[in-house]
C-alpha cells in the first residue's frame, strides 16, 4: 500500500498550486485551480469564502455558466486538463484529446458521490457520512484507494489517499478536490 499526502488550501477559491508527496516526502506530482477569467475568479471567490451567504447564487443559471472551475493536473512528466463543461460533469483531456471525465452526483446512476471514468476504467468515489472517510471502488466494488484527513493537522489541510495498487492518484486526488471544494456549491 502506497501513501500520498497533499494540503488542501485553506480557502476554497484558491489558486494555489496543491503538491502531492509520497511517503519519502518526494514530490511526485501537483494540481491548481484554474479560472478563465478575473471575473469568474472574483465570482467564485465570493460566493465560496468572501461571503458564504451567497454561495446560494451558484444555483442561479446566469451565474452558474460563469462559476466554473478546471484543474490542471501534473505527474510523472505528464500534464491533464480536468475541465468543467456543466453542472456536475468534468472532461480530463490529454494533449487535446480526451482521456476520461468525472461524473458528479445528479449525473451518476450508482451509489457514490463521483463517477471517475479514466481509459477503460470506472472507480467510483464515496464517502461515509459517519466517519470522516472516503474511498474509491473499482467495478468489481473493491476498494482501491482510501482518503484520510490528519485531524490533528486539520487546521493545516492535511490529507492522505492509500492507494493498493499503481492507479493514476492525482487523478483521484483532483476527484476528492472537485467533491469536497466544488461540487457543494453547484
Amino acid at each position: 500500500m502506497q501513501e500520498y499526502i497533499f494540503y488542501l488550501p485553506y480557502f476554497k477559491s484558491a489558486g494555489k498550486t496543491v503538491a502531492v508527496t509520497n511517503e519519502n516526502g518526494e514530490n511526485v506530482g501537483q494540481l491548481k485551480r484554474m479560472h478563465k477569467n478575473m471575473w469568474t475568479k472574483s465570482i467564485d471567490f465570493l460566493t465560496r469564502d468572501g461571503l458564504p451567504v451567497l454561495d446560494s447564487i451558484s444555483w442561479f443559471p446566469i451565474f452558474s455558466c460563469g462559476l466554473k472551475v478546471h484543474l490542471q493536473v501534473q505527474w510523472e512528466g505528464r500534464t491533464v486538463l480536468i475541465d468543467h463543461v456543466k453542472k456536475h460533469r468534468w472532461v480530463i483531456k490529454e494533449n487535446g484529446k480526451t482521456v476520461g471525465d468525472l461524473l458528479g452526483k445528479g449525473i451518476i446512476k450508482n451509489e457514490g458521490q463521483q463517477e471517475i471514468r479514466w481509459g477503460n476504467n470506472v472507480y467510483m468515489l464515496s464517502s461515509h457520512e459517519a466517519v470522516e472517510e472516503a474511498c474509491i471502488f473499482n467495478q468489481k466494488r473493491e476498494k482501491v484507494a482510501e482518503f484520510k484527513t490528519d485531524l490533528f493537522h486539520f487546521k493545516e489541510g492535511k490529507h492522505s489517499i492509500r492507494v493498493i495498487e499503481e492507479l493514476p492518484v492525482p487523478i483521484f486526488i483532483a476527484s476528492y478536490y472537485i467533491t469536497t471544494f466544488i461540487m457543494p456549491y453547484i
